[in-house]
């Protein structure tokens, strides 16, 4: 039985519904496989790939940098923006008539994530796209709805015919205002999608949970966020690489949350210099989701790939960690029935952990029960 809560509203992390733009990055920092593909003062067009890396500017290299890259320190080639926008790469459009056409395609993308989600499914009936972000404080998904509801429910559309899928389900927050106006205008156009309004629940838009709310089974439903649909609609019908991403940077140690459209390989430095004011010098700052996501360490080895949703920047709290009350809290929160607070004591990791950090937010005591109990516990 789904038994999901509203997270308590702070005013502090409230977003501003409006895109801000970072399209000049200073430089930018793309991995690489090897270094053999490279020579230093290399003239570098954008859109050239290093592996499945791509270069989101033209310009030259500069040096080499190590980063973090999904908890992983990686080797980095730094190019100097020459804030031409040379680019040699034209793709000529496709035609996509079946599944094996539009996996081929999306693979010569490097969009092997979304044509993985659909290959797991076999017996393909259901496609659900979501509008809801799985991280607290971050409307990436939101925002791309609300700017981009023609084409994605147009690709939603494709997709389904494409795929041979009779059932096309837009879920979206119930307090998703403006793109519930929006695509209410145009709806009638697409006879086949139904919008399912979701409660304003932290993890409804995690897929086994979003299944059993919708009442439809798990197993034969492709679930894709509206942005990876937005993807598919970009490559489709522009049959360009995709260079940037949308992040949202929120927490109570800045003035202003936002929302930025950012180059990908930007440094997180450079972002935050660029629109961050800070009301405090003392703050952390935490990748995808304070509750759910990793601290970072240091920000300057951080650049900004398509993993990262969000930025949350809070002011640093004392460790006030007090004795377990034995009181239960975190064991009758936790969505996938994980004793935390027995993990917790034995300081072991839990293979079920999803990461949520519902046990470590309802705690009394304020332990860090998630650090213990999350497999994936380690820093950015």
């Amino acid at each position: 039985m789904l038994n999901l809560i509203k997270l308590k509203e702070n005013n502090e992390l409230n977003i501003l519904n409006k895109v801000n733009y970072f399209k000049s990055p200073s430089y930018i920092y793309v991995p690489i496989i090897s270094e053999a593909t490279f020579k230093l003062d290399d003239y570098v067009y954008k859109n050239t790939y290093f592996d499945k890396y791509i270069s989101s500017i033209s310009g030259y290299i500069k040096d080499t940098k190590m980063v973090r890259i999904n908890n992983n320190l990686v080797s980095t080639i730094k190019i100097a923006n020459d804030f031409k926008e040379n680019s040699k790469i034209k793709r000529k459009k496709k035609s996509v008539k079946n599944i094996d056409d539009l996996i081929i395609i999306l693979n010569e993308y490097h969009l092997e994530e979304i044509s993985n989600k659909i290959l797991a499914i076999k017996n393909k009936k259901t496609l659900v796209v979501t509008a809801v972000d799985e991280e607290e404080y971050s409307i990436k998904e939101f925002i791309r709805l609300s700017e981009n509801y023609s084409e994605i429910l147009d690709t939603m559309d494709n997709l389904a015919n494409i795929l041979d899928i009779k059932k096309i389900i837009l879920a979206t927050k119930n307090t998703n205002f403006k793109s519930i106006k929006n695509v209410k205008s145009i709806i009638g156009t697409y006879p086949n999608v139904l919008v399912r309004l979701l409660p304003d629940k932290y993890l409804i838009s995690y897929k086994p949970f979003l299944c059993e709310y919708l009442n439809i089974n798990d197993n034969s439903t492709i679930v894709l966020t509206t942005n990876e649909i937005y993807e598919i609609y970009y490559i489709l019908n522009k049959s360009k690489d995709i260079c940037e991403t949308l992040i949202t940077v929120s927490g109570n140690a800045i003035e202003k949350s936002l929302v930025i459209n950012v180059r990908l390989y930007t440094s997180l430095e450079e972002v935050i210099k660029e629109y961050i004011k800070f009301n405090t010098n003392e703050y952390a700052i935490f990748i995808n989701g304070y509750l759910s996501g990793k601290k970072a360490d240091d920000i300057k080895e951080i650049i900004i790939t398509k993993d990262i949703n969000s930025i949350v920047i809070n002011k640093i709290e004392e460790d006030n960690e007090t004795e377990c009350i034995n009181c239960g809290a975190c064991i009758k929160i936790c969505p996938v029935h994980i004793n935390a607070k027995s993990c917790y004591f034995k300081k072991m990791s839990h293979k079920n952990c999803i990461g949520c950090g519902l046990c470590s937010y309802i705690c009394p005591a304020n332990l860090k029960l998630k650090e213990i109990v999350s497999s994936d516990n380690e820093k950015l």
